[in-house]
């Protein structure tokens, strides 16, 4: 997995491109971890429409980051469609072109028990 982290005045924001499992799902919680330390008040932000699969641990690390505050976006068109589906995101209604995805965390904590 790539992961690029973008820092400015108010948001840290990471972008994930390719496979969330194995140690690539260490790396993004110890970029996490070491992103709270650092950015004191700024949100933190995860754009994971790069993602094209993810393991358990993946989707639990995510789920962990959501309810810590941490907010997941989609920005772009994503890699994996089902990926996305299988977390939950659909399409906002509005019939624009894809900005920003509302996520449902619903069927993602179905997921998880």
């Amino acid at each position: 997995m790539d992961m690029f982290q973008h820092d400015s005045a108010a948001i840290f924001r990471f972008e994930l491109r390719g496979e969330l499992s194995g140690a690539a799902v260490w790396d993004l919680e110890h970029a996490w971890i070491t992103a709270q330390s650092i950015t004191s008040r700024k949100e933190i932000v995860v754009d994971i429409s790069g993602i094209e699969e993810a393991d358990s641990s993946g989707i639990q690390l995510l789920f962990r980051m959501r309810e810590s505050g941490v907010r997941l976006i989609v920005t772009q068109t994503p890699r994996s469609e089902a990926f996305v589906r299988s977390m939950g995101i659909s399409l906002a209604k509005d019939g624009h072109r894809p900005g920003i995805w509302a996520l449902q965390w619903m069927h993602l904590r179905r997921m998880l028990r």
